[in-house]
């Protein structure tokens, strides 16, 4: 009995894997990197506010971005970085998941793509993923990296 409730919820688990999700989590890497670094998610966290954060200074404080789905300009600041949701795209691209709020009150949820140019971290995109919890895309693994999958 304790088998067959163990095998049900591995298979669960698996099949939970499969389906489409919100954001990147940490998928077993099936392609060794041809990178001699690895980052930690320390090192990608920090990586990722220390460039929000310097863009911010640049522009009196807040951190503006273009929204092509609206129009608008988002002006808003960083809340958090989601640590929980860090990992790597492919072999050179890593993601970073944050929030910001606007400065007219809405939470803008944004990813961040950062490349390893061979020495360090570097922002190499950015997009929309949520504005008030409606997603615009999710994720989806596949072949151990995780790609972006339209919402129906």
């Amino acid at each position: 009995m304790i088998r067959t409730g163990l095998a049900v919820a591995a298979a669960l688990l698996t099949a939970s894997f499969v389906i489409a999700q919100e954001h990147p989590e940490h998928p077993e890497d099936k392609k060794p990197s041809k990178h001699a670094h690895s980052y930690t998610l320390d090192e990608l966290a920090d990586a990722i506010t220390r460039d929000i954060k310097a863009t911010q200074a640049k522009n009196g404080g807040v951190y503006k971005m273009d929204d092509p789905k609206t129009g608008q300009v988002w002006t808003m600041k960083l809340d958090h970085v989601h640590r929980e949701r860090l990992a790597r795209i492919d072999d050179t691209t890593y993601f970073a998941c944050t929030d910001f709020k606007s400065d007219d009150g809405h939470t803008v949820d944004v990813d961040f793509f950062m490349k390893d140019d061979g020495k360090k971290l570097v922002m190499s995109d950015a997009a929309i993923h949520k504005v008030d919890g409606q997603p615009r895309y999710n994720w989806k693994e596949k072949d151990g990296f995780w790609v972006k999958e339209k919402v129906d």
